[in-house]
């Protein structure tokens, strides 16, 4: 009889720890699935009505139309070196959520890096652009700046052709469009007709809908145009990678080993085909501080890490949540136009980007964090999410 009643038993509980972890299963996909900020989720075809069209086949590199899109992009990269000038760029941001938009006033001298200060630096506090151990200015451009490295990576990532002709900022341009691999619109640039600089750019979601504009509104090209140019603020940065015999490359695996070996936790790729384009240092009363840039060809994303630990409230700053972690934020808006900064595994990290906030929000969650949920916290929000399914109230 007993023998019979462990059968029996042994039967019943296989059957239970099969629809236990069938169950748990099912409560950690569903959380992976709804991982996302309710602010930062969009549905995938929001703009234009049917989604995005791709074409039949997209034009090879020996296409005169991809070849000529190239050149007058290789141009503006090194325009952007090479011309002086002096401008200001409005910068305008639009989700289903709502819009922002916001100034930027740089400056240029040939063969200098150029400087860059957003309206909201005028600020008599200055608590708001103010960052856990890295200077303001450290490595800011203008949005519209393209370099020999992310010319690169916008050639893997991406189809660049020429558009034709039109204008900007009243001065005539060429129009160069960059297109996704299946043929859907990532961004076009207006490039200066005279100097090859880039006076506009536009960025597209999969669905077509325009989620990026920057332009400048005013610009004078030459040294004479360009009055008195602030000093930089804070520290000099030194460029560690790529190296200086060869600026454009990206920087090697031996050289991002380098950097690892010395304790610096420097991904060599972040989510979104961002790729590791440079990386400049300097020192800081309260230690060394590694200034990491990532893009994907279009967006750029700096990501700032400086060995020690955030303790307490930072002043100007609040406390936001992005996908669910604990970070401190300059700004309550969009998380294209503001910092970001949080202590894990002993480093502070800050991430400043010309992205978009989902974008950005999937690059917060990839970075380590002190925080992150364990496994059974996970499988709870699961099963609360998957009981959310079964609401007919919720």
């Amino acid at each position: 009889m007993l023998w019979l009643y462990w059968r029996r038993s042994r039967l019943i509980i296989a059957v239970a720890v099969v629809t236990v972890g069938a169950a748990t299963g099912l409560a950690l996909l569903a959380d992976t699935l709804a991982g996302s900020d309710p602010m930062t989720a969009q549905p995938a075809a929001m703009g234009r009505a049917g989604g995005p069209r791709p074409r039949i086949a997209m034009p090879s590199a020996d296409d005169p139309q991809v070849r000529r899109g190239l050149l007058l992009m290789h141009a503006a990269a090194v325009a952007c070196q090479s011309v002086s000038f002096r401008g200001v760029q409005i910068v305008a941001w639009s989700s289903p959520a709502g819009s922002s938009s916001y100034l930027i006033d740089v400056w240029h001298r040939h063969g200098e890096p150029e400087l860059a200060a957003t309206d909201r630096d005028s600020d008599d506090s200055g608590a708001s652009r103010k960052l856990p151990g890295a200077s303001a200015d450290a490595g800011a451009v203008g949005v519209l700046s393209v370099s020999s490295a992310m010319l690169t990576v916008l050639r893997e990532n991406y189809v660049v052709e020429y558009a034709g002709t039109g204008s900007s900022s009243d001065r005539p341009a060429r129009i160069v469009v960059v297109e996704r691999h299946d043929g859907t619109l990532a961004a076009q640039y207006w490039l200066d007709q005279d100097t090859s600089l880039p006076l506009r750019r536009e960025m597209f979601d999969e669905s077509g809908r325009r989620v990026s504009e920057g332009a400048f509104i005013d610009l004078q090209i030459g040294i004479r145009g360009m009055g008195a140019v602030p000093p930089p603020r804070g520290q000099a940065w030194d460029t560690f990678l790529p190296s200086p015999q060869n600026p454009g490359s990206l920087p090697s695996a031996a050289r991002i080993h380098t950097l690892r070996a010395q304790g610096w936790p420097v991904p060599g790729k972040l989510a979104g085909n961002m790729a590791l384009a440079s990386v400049s240092r300097t020192g800081t009363r309260s230690g060394r501080v590694l200034d990491a840039s990532y893009s994907d060809g279009l967006s750029v994303v700096s990501l700032f890490m400086q060995r020690g630990e955030l303790s307490g409230a930072l002043p100007g700053w609040h406390r936001v949540n992005v996908r669910g972690l604990p970070v401190y934020s300059t700004e309550s808006g969009d998380l294209d136009e503001q910092g970001l900064a949080w202590s894990a595994r002993g480093f502070v990290y800050t991430v400043i980007a010309d992205a978009p906030p989902q974008a950005v929000s999937l690059v917060i969650a990839e970075l380590p964090h002190d925080r992150d949920a364990g496994f059974w916290q996970r499988v709870g929000r699961g099963i609360r999410r998957i009981g959310s399914w079964f609401d007919p109230f919720g």
